[in-house]
């Protein structure tokens, strides 16, 4: 059915009439579109989140400079930063303000667990949402909202099964683990892979991820002498106890952390003999424009990258060429598109979403400390 309107001689067209064919057409493309970056910026956490909140402002200042367009209509990206500070009842207030605000879309949040109580209000709020949590379930949660810019944990359980027994020729194997949305799962999984290759796990022990006294556990460790001790906590609970295992002898036991436990703190001050990490997240400088890309940072904010900066600044540039490829900032149309494409992705230089959220891409590193850095050992997608 073909419907003409014609404006009568002399009159004006109604205004009704205007709003409803702009509407039509879909949603108008703003001036100014806002994506919302939450993560924690104050406390233990607030390296790792204000690096990923810099290298977002990064690209948006870079899109920006650069005359970026959507439908051939010129368009200022802005970073809405805010702080979860790693707490998730905070989580809720910014992730809510963020959805207010209208963004269109977040890179948030950090840590598995705050990221997977914020994901129901980014869902309900229509918000697409980004993330570098690591823990499995979470792309499902989010029910096509969440996409993932990492590996998951699912593959990263398989690495430190394979590289604990296979790798390392261990037998008897110890695990402690943060009893979070982050580490239960992952100790789980990595039980159940290491249950495969005829390993045994004992102790397997969960703690508080703010306990740092490690005295019953590392009671139970000297008893059980494993061979690799797989310890799945962060920089500011493993240092002490690293310094309970070396009080009671156990120093030169070999661990391997977790992704979580990258930092610059932990490769500077643990002080066991030998500690592995692996990683669902690779070094800007192990891909080939990770120079550039420092050396860009560098100049920005007089300091170098310190986890996933190089990701964040890449999650901005797949938003702005998904848009640009859409034609539109709608979040139906951005979904829909980003399931899709491979999208511009200057460091990393592939960010392929599969349809349920996942990297298509992800893949596992494994590093060891020496001499004050994480110096990467391997890297696969297939363990």
């Amino acid at each position: 059915m073909t419907t003409r309107f014609d404006a009568l001689p002399g009159k004006a067209v109604p205004a009704l009439f205007v709003a409803w064919m702009l509407s039509a057409c879909g949603p108008r493309v703003p001036d100014t579109i806002t994506i919302g970056v939450a993560q924690p910026m104050s406390g233990p956490s607030a390296a790792r989140g204000m690096d990923i909140v810099n290298g977002a402002k990064l690209a948006a200042a870079e899109l920006t400079a650069s005359g970026y367009k959507i439908a051939g209509k010129p368009v200022r990206i802005e970073i809405a930063a805010v702080d979860d500070k790693a707490d998730k009842e905070e989580a809720k207030k910014v992730a809510q303000a963020l959805v207010d605000q209208k963004v269109v879309a977040v890179i948030g949040h950090l840590s598995s667990d705050v990221t997977e109580t914020v994901i129901p209000i980014y869902k309900g709020g229509n918000v697409p949402q980004l993330f570098t949590s690591s823990a499995a379930e979470l792309t499902a949660l989010g029910q096509g909202n969440a996409f993932r810019l990492i590996a998951n944990d699912g593959l990263q359980a398989r690495a430190i099964a394979s590289y604990a027994a296979e790798t390392l020729k261990a037998s008897r194997v110890a695990v402690v683990y943060e009893d979070t949305a982050f580490g239960a799962p992952l100790a789980k999984a990595v039980a159940a892979a290491l249950a495969t290759m005829n390993r045994k796990v004992d102790p397997s022990q969960a703690v508080d991820n703010k306990t740092t006294n490690f005295a019953a556990f590392v009671g139970k460790l000297k008893p059980a002498r494993p061979e690799v001790l797989i310890a799945m906590l962060r920089d500011n609970q493993l240092l002490p106890l690293f310094e309970e295992m070396n009080a009671a002898g156990l120093g030169d036991v070999p661990v391997i952390a977790t992704s979580v436990a990258k930092t610059q703190r932990l490769a500077g001050g643990a002080t066991v003999k030998t500690l592995y990490l692996t990683s669902s997240s690779a070094e800007a400088n192990e891909f080939p424009a990770g120079a550039e890309f420092t050396k860009r940072f560098r100049a920005a904010y007089k300091s170098d990258p310190v986890w996933a900066a190089h990701y964040a600044y890449d999650a901005v540039f797949v938003l702005a060429d998904t848009m640009r490829r859409a034609e539109s900032v709608s979040p139906s149309n951005v979904r829909a598109k980003l399931m899709v494409i491979d999208a511009i992705a200057p460091v990393t230089t592939t960010m392929r979403f599969n349809a349920d959220g996942e990297q298509r891409h992800g893949a596992i590193g494994v590093y060891q400390k020496r001499d004050g850095r994480w110096e990467p050992l391997m890297r696969s997608d297939r363990w």
